[in-house]
């Protein structure tokens, strides 16, 4: 079976490639770990001069509402793309089910036709009767092939959508920690207008120039595609997860 996820469905992530179409869409995985992926267009972003020290430094005020209508936008991804890893992980979990169920049928059909075709050997007697249907010794044979090879594509399919299952938990907490930094760091954005507007002290046009950078890579951070699986996505810890081991040993020390 080639494609990672039988189970299809229709969604588009706001921003992002439609990763998903007509309930047949192959779910890639990038032989390129995501850290290499992003930093290449991490770079390619970066190539954008729309804003450089000197124009910010020529239109601070303007720079600034700039970069808090794009907080707004990137926090407006966040939320449809929640949207969109609940939906993926739950057909994610019915495929992971659903084929389970599966293996348990045909597993037990096999042991079945094992102990059926034992005795029949045994006795010299054909046909034998398996779940109210006669087979041949040949048709057993056939039967037996056929459900082989179903037990070892749901194993498949299981296996495959247990992995999607897992990303989106691990890009629903990726997401979570960015909503948070997000926030933070629109809050301080307005600060700096409200500062501005005053005629107060600016903050270094450097450190403005990093705020610019900050919200580059969250850009891609969060356009990254949940349906690339890389190996490094497999194994990643789910940030949030970990963020709440620090909250629960605070409280129970």
């Amino acid at each position: 079976m080639k494609q990672i996820m039988t189970s299809g469905l229709t969604a588009v992530i706001c921003g992002m490639t439609a990763f998903v179409s007509c309930f047949a869409d192959t779910v890639i995985l990038s032989d390129s770990p995501a850290v290499v992926r992003n930093a290449e267009i991490r770079e390619a972003l970066r190539q954008d001069t729309t804003w450089t020290s000197e124009n910010i430094q020529a239109n601070p005020y303007l720079f600034i509402q700039d970069q808090i209508a794009k907080c707004d936008k990137l926090s407006t991804k966040i939320e449809a793309q929640n949207i969109t890893l609940v939906r993926l992980g739950k057909q994610a979990a019915r495929a992971a089910e659903d084929a389970d169920g599966m293996i348990t049928r045909y597993s037990k059909f096999l042991e079945d036709a094992k102990v059926a075709y034992k005795k029949a050997k045994t006795d010299g007697k054909w046909p034998i009767t398996l779940n109210g249907y006669e087979f041949s010794e040949e048709e057993l044979d056939d039967k037996v092939a056929d459900a082989l090879e179903r037990v070892e594509l749901a194993k498949k399919e299981k296996r495959d959508n247990t992995a999607i299952g897992k990303k989106v938990e691990i890009r629903k907490g990726v997401l979570k920690t960015k909503k948070r930094e997000l926030m933070a760091l629109r809050r301080k954005l307005v600060q700096q207008a409200e500062q501005v507007k005053m005629n107060a002290a600016l903050a270094e046009i450097g450190q403005l120039h990093d705020v610019l950078g900050t919200i580059k890579d969250m850009m891609i951070e969060i356009d990254e595609d949940p349906t690339k699986l890389s190996l490094d996505d497999l194994t990643a810890e789910n940030p949030d997860v970990k963020r709440n081991k620090k909250a629960q040993s605070f409280l129970n020390d």
